[in-house]
């Protein structure tokens, strides 16, 4: 392998992802939920579930 190709390999490896760095900033953007907020995420969730279940219920039946 010649000098010129080893250089451009090691040079790709080193380069960071923009993937990555595009979570991270909108990993660190994102403010902390309260927990009120984290309860009512909650309760959509469990909420969202069960009518998806009565659903899938009126379905089968």
């Amino acid at each position: 392998m010649s000098k010129k190709l080893a250089t451009r390999k090691s040079t790709k490896k080193a380069a960071p992802s923009p993937v990555a760095a595009v979570a991270i900033i909108t990993a660190t953007a994102e403010p902390e939920l309260s927990y009120d907020e984290m309860l009512n995420e909650l309760e959509a969730i469990v909420i969202e579930a069960d009518v998806r279940l009565t659903e899938m219920a009126e379905e089968e039946a």
